[in-house]
């Protein structure tokens, strides 16, 4: 079980899972590089084609460390090819008891296909807390998903099918989704055309859009309070901006955080924050391409971290990340608000 509960949170880690159809075993190769060189080492090759068992053990042989699974397996037969073959998990687009019954038998972890709350119930009655939803959107989408799983407590759904970059971000943002299936990084034109740089551009930008980062604020450094509190007045009456403060800086509007005070983890010149929709994803994704995070840095708000500095400053700053949530500083419309708040005199 220790083994499955990693190929979860490996599932969790990257996000979004894509899902492949091949007509052709010699593409496997090709395409789990691109796959891999964009950041994505990750892959379900469905049995839909006669070659699915074959592409699985060449992508097992050529890339050993990545996250493999077979897709859209309806027999107990299948699912032994696929994991002789090297797949980790079993995945089916509907509840197929033989399969599922197979797998839990053998030790392999499976994710059914279930819709419906009788279906999820099957699940659960074999010990499962992973189902896919497919198809998500023509079955009720996110809304579907979350009536569900405020039943089945525990349970976490992979909603394939309609899920594409525009209605990804908003799926993954629900505790209750572990991951995404989608096909549109995979596009079957761009396999059979041997584009698979094409395809490690779509990669790259898949994993981007599960990171979805955006320019929070700069931090510029003030070593006192009063002089941290100088320059927010100064700055917010030049451009008429709002104010927020916390015991350890102040911010003008929200792009511009000013502290009061020095601190080890921030740059000579000060930091520069962004936004993430999954602080886990981020440092998941970024530590893959080797970059280093300062675990001391961390920052918990509700049982997880919220905020997390790199290691290696840019120019003079410091970079951190931060999840997007409900911990925002307090802002006031009146700077006078913010002198009184704060017991500073001009």
């Amino acid at each position: 079980m220790e083994k499955h509960q990693e190929l979860k949170e490996l599932i969790y880690h990257f996000g979004v899972l894509p899902v492949i159809k091949l007509d052709k075993a010699e593409d496997a190769g090709p395409l789990a590089k691109a796959l891999c060189d964009g950041g994505l080492a990750a892959a379900e090759v469905t049995f839909r084609t006669g070659c699915a068992a074959e592409a699985i053990r060449v992508i097992s042989q050529k890339f050993p460390d990545m996250l493999l699974c077979a897709g859209t397996v309806t027999t107990a037969g299948q699912a032994r090819q696929a994991v002789e073959a090297g797949a980790q998990v079993i995945i089916s687009p509907c509840f197929c008891e033989e399969v599922v019954r197979y797998c839990v038998d053998n030790d392999i972890l499976v994710i059914p296909g279930c819709t419906s709350p009788s279906e999820v119930q099957q699940a659960v009655e074999f010990g499962l807390d992973v189902v896919k939803f497919f198809p998500a959107e023509a079955n009720g989408g996110l809304k579907a998903i979350e009536a569900m799983a405020s039943v089945f407590k525990g349970v976490r759904f992979m909603p394939t099918g309609g899920i594409n970059p525009s209605n990804l971000s908003t799926y993954l943002r629900s505790p209750h989704v572990i991951a995404c299936g989608g096909s549109w990084m995979v596009p079957a034109a761009q396999i059979s055309a041997g584009d698979f740089d094409g395809i490690r551009k779509n990669a790259r930008a898949a994993v981007f859009s599960v990171l979805n980062f955006a320019f929070a604020h700069v931090g510029i450094n003030c070593d006192t309070v009063d002089e941290g509190y100088k320059n927010i007045f100064r700055l917010a009456d030049t451009f008429d901006l709002i104010l927020g403060d916390t015991p350890s800086s102040s911010y003008v509007g929200h792009e511009v955080e000013i502290t009061k005070q020095p601190f080890k983890v921030r740059g000579p010149h000060g930091h520069l924050g962004y936004f993430t929709d999954n602080l886990e994803r981020a440092v998941f994704y970024l530590e893959c391409k080797g970059i280093e995070f300062n675990k001391e840095s961390v920052k918990p708000y509700k049982g997880k971290m919220y905020v997390i500095y790199l290691k290696e400053f840019l120019a003079g700053f410091a970079i951190h990340i931060e999840e997007r949530n409900d911990h925002n500083p307090p802002l006031w419309e009146h700077r006078d608000d913010v002198k009184q708040h704060a017991g500073w005199v001009d």
